[in-house]
């Protein structure tokens, strides 16, 4: 269960409303982070959490799930093979039951100070980082029929979460992990995408949008080509909207305002500056966070590259800046 202070916070925010401070939404994946706070050389899941904590971070977007058998070898077998060979299956009662247990005992500890939210695989971004993209996009046009198969598959995978996800009743948030652009706009043409993608997708969502739990779209890359039709499906938001890539979050605000959840747009990386992480901080929090709808976090999460100097000047700019009341955020 979360405090009190916390689940208000969450849920004000995302019912576009405004509460004690901007909520932030993170994934640290740096070693350094985790011993500075925890003083223990086995970073284990338990060990992880108490930097969330101690960062003040209220959300953590990304499940991470153990690895199993299917995980093993897989990539290698998908490029050994021929797709016609390949023996890719919807994932077992067992294995769905494995994983929703794991990710119960892992928001059991985040909890009470964190929100663990689930994120799934998508549809497309797991069949073409496994094939190669450029050899899906091949496949895409001489052996299309093998190819719906296939993220037939995985769009079943992603519905079969959905549907436990929800039925659980594991909190508000579930994201999905499927990258469909790069920084000039998408990746495969709107066509295909409307096609072969999005009905997918609004099937594999359908469990979630009936216990009114909101969606999220993890996407790098620009996507604003196909966020109309995102929105008319039942996405409820976008993340990491990074502005490296044309994504400009106070335009997205003013235009889509209550149809659309704003995750992200900081990029704090390589600047190891204290003014220049504050400013960024600052812009994307007046930009955004009026009227609530906005979970400010890093575009690249908190990796092993950045500094602990620009993680403690990116927290305590966060917290400085995050007040709604703040009288600099009204300048």
């Amino acid at each position: 269960m979360l405090e009190e202070n916390l689940n208000n916070r969450i849920k004000l925010a995302l019912n576009f409303q405004e509460p004690d401070r901007v909520p932030i939404c993170e994934f640290i994946d740096s070693p350094k982070v985790f011993r500075y706070f925890s003083h223990s050389k086995d970073i284990a899941i338990g060990e992880k959490v108490k930097a969330y904590h101690e960062l003040g971070i209220d959300v953590c977007w990304q499940f991470e799930r153990r690895r199993n058998y299917r995980h093993e070898g897989f990539l290698k077998r998908l490029q050994k093979f021929a797709l016609r060979k390949l023996k890719i299956e919807v994932l077992s009662d067992n294995e769905l039951n494995e994983e929703m247990e794991d990710f119960r005992q892992q928001q059991g500890l985040f909890a009470p100070h964190t929100y663990l939210a689930m994120s799934a695989e998508g549809i497309l971004s797991v069949a073409y980082k496994m094939f190669g993209y450029e050899e899906f996009c091949k496949k895409m046009y001489v052996e299309l029929i093998q190819i719906e198969r296939l993220i037939d598959i995985y769009a079943e995978n992603l519905y079969q979460r959905a549907l436990r996800f929800a039925d659980a009743d594991l909190g508000p948030l579930f994201f999905i992990n499927d990258d469909i652009a790069y920084d000039k706009g998408l990746m495969f043409s709107k066509v295909f995408l409307v096609q072969h993608w999005l009905p997918r997708i609004q099937r594999s969502i359908e469990p979630l949008k009936d216990k009114g739990i909101k969606v999220i779209l993890h996407s790098r890359g620009n996507i604003t080509g196909i966020l109309d039709e995102l929105i008319n499906l039942g996405i409820d938001g976008i993340h990491p909207i990074d502005p490296l890539c044309g994504m400009n979050i106070g335009i997205l605000k003013k235009t889509y305002a209550k149809n659309l959840l704003l995750f992200g747009n900081i990029d704090i990386s390589g600047y190891n500056s204290v003014q220049v992480i504050e400013e960024k901080t600052k812009k994307c929090i007046n930009n955004a966070s009026f009227n609530g709808g906005h979970f400010i976090g890093s575009v690249k999460g908190i990796g092993k590259s950045l500094s602990l100097q620009e993680v403690f000047t990116y927290f305590t700019s966060l917290n400085e800046y995050g007040k709604y009341n703040h009288p600099e955020n009204q300048a």
